[in-house]
């Protein structure tokens, strides 16, 4: 019973922090959008270099 109780402790402590990961990325995505939209369109660059990085990513990992 205790294993039990270990295994849905780590994993409600794995899940949570899965999902505060991806709200934090959902609030700070308008935040960025504004601030590089501000700053004379640089969003556009950035998801560029974002792109290139998964790409590289993908590259090297196989």
């Amino acid at each position: 019973m205790a294993n039990l109780k270990s295994l849905a402790k780590d994993t409600a402590i794995y899940g949570l922090s899965s999902i505060v990961a991806r709200f934090i990325n959902y609030l700070l995505v308008p935040i960025q959008t504004a601030r590089f939209a501000a700053s004379g369109g640089e969003y556009g660059i950035i998801t560029n270099v974002y792109a290139y990085v998964s790409l590289l990513i993908i590259i090297l990992t196989y």
